[in-house]
């Protein structure tokens, strides 16, 4: 180009369709600021769909607090932003950290969110149960993903459902003891259910559409009870979860491709009857993942023997083991023993799809080297094991340990042993 030769304005030049997926990946100040790159950027910052309000929009003052905000700006900020919009809202997320939970004014945003046809709706505040208003089910019909962090919910009676709603996510939220109860035949489309540390001490579920739940709790003594979800695939339930019946939960789920739970959540009877296979076969998983699991517990490895057993087509198996300084009992030993000596005598092989074995915090006992020989000796597939021991474990320990898992017989040709 020859100096002095007129330039194109390329700015000014880009297509709407091309300003608007731009403006949609900055952070909503930015946005605003490129009304000033020309005249066809103006008011384009007016109509994005989404909208996030997050810590980029709203940073702290200086302050030797850990986050310190000046509430009555930010909101008016917010309102501003609100009121200059022109278009419909089909993503609304408040999530600035430091909102005291007594902040009235965030609630009064719902309304007007509502009325724009939002779609995702995501209020997240840092610290105490701000009370969410009724509006927030009477207003916001359209609703396809709802997440809710640190506040208070109760569903009026006029309410008729989220007859949209996909995605549910409850964070630290109080609500009353049937809300739940009364939430999922008005959520006919439901398919992920996220509770995390939430105030419910009981969930029964009954989720026709339900793909995907997480439950996660501070407390103890949660009860789970899955009593209609026949499609879900993913189910994690890890800390302060509980079941009356094990083996029904995990037995009624004929398409559960992924489960991950903490096995000392789990509540054994006095006789301590453990199968060596479920009722109902799970075809579909292929991923398991127990975490805190003391092999010194014979209930406890006994149902992880179970699940092996009843997972025909697992690819990846992940275990995290808790700590105890109890030792093995001989009859946690001779159930694992039993178990490699009857797949070795009748040929069978539980693991004929495995690939992958994870184990977490390995204390370099011998019933943890029983398992690795069981999952060597039984997995034709088997691409990788990875162990990663306890930071107290002793030289001496790791040693042996290593000498004595050098020494198996590996029935897939390209298993990998690493040890860290």
């Amino acid at each position: 180009m020859e100096l002095g030769e007129s330039t194109v304005d390329r700015i000014s030049n880009v297509p709407a369709n091309a300003i608007e997926q731009i403006l949609t990946l900055l952070p909503i100040k930015d946005a605003a600021r490129t009304s000033i790159l020309s005249r066809n950027w103006r008011h384009h910052w007016r109509s994005i769909p989404q909208l996030v309000f997050d810590g980029s929009f709203a940073p702290p003052l200086p302050s030797t607090e850990p986050y310190l905000l000046d509430e009555k700006k930010v909101m008016m900020d917010i309102y501003e932003a609100l009121l200059l919009h022109d278009g419909p809202v089909t993503k609304f997320e408040l999530s600035i950290p430091g909102f005291r939970e007594d902040c009235p004014r965030i609630c009064k945003l719902i309304p007007h969110v509502g009325s724009k046809g939002v779609h995702e709706l995501a209020l997240r505040f840092s610290k105490g149960q701000t009370k969410l208003p009724s509006s927030l089910f009477t207003a916001c019909s359209h609703l396809t993903v709802l997440k809710l962090q640190h506040c208070s919910v109760g569903a009026p009676s006029s309410f008729v459902g989220f007859r949209k709603l996909v995605v549910l996510e409850l964070e630290h939220v109080i609500m009353p003891e049937d809300f739940l109860q009364k939430l999922q035949p008005e959520c006919p489309l439901l398919q992920e259910l996220r509770v995390l540390y939430c105030s419910r001490q009981e969930y029964k579920l009954n989720v026709p559409s339900l793909k995907v739940l997480f439950i996660k709790s501070s407390g103890s003594g949660c009860n789970i009870t899955i009593q209609h979800a026949p499609v879900l695939s993913v189910l994690s339930l890890t800390d302060g979860w509980t079941s009356k019946n094990w083996l029904a939960l995990f037995a009624s789920l004929p398409e559960l491709r992924q489960l991950t739970f903490a096995i000392h959540s789990l509540k054994f009877s006095a006789e301590g009857n453990v199968p060596y296979k479920l009722p109902t076969i799970l075809y579909q998983l292929k991923v398991l993942e127990v975490s805190r699991l003391l092999l010194d517990n014979l209930p406890q490895a006994q149902v992880l023997i179970c699940l092996i057993m009843s997972s025909p087509n697992l690819q990846k198996l992940s275990i995290r083991l808790g700590t105890n300084n109890a030792q093995p009992s001989s009859e946690v030993m001779g159930s694992l023993q039993e178990l490699l000596e009857a797949e070795e005598r009748h040929g069978i092989c539980c693991l004929q799809h495995l690939e992958e074995f994870n184990v977490q915090d390995s204390q370099g006992r011998q019933v943890e080297l029983d398992l690795v020989r069981f999952v060597l000796a039984t997995a034709p597939q088997l691409r990788m094991i990875s162990i990663k021991r306890a930071v107290s474990l002793s030289a001496d320990k790791v040693l042996g340990f290593l000498n004595e898992l050098v020494s198996y017989k590996r029935i897939s040709k390209d298993a990998e042993v690493k040890y860290v």
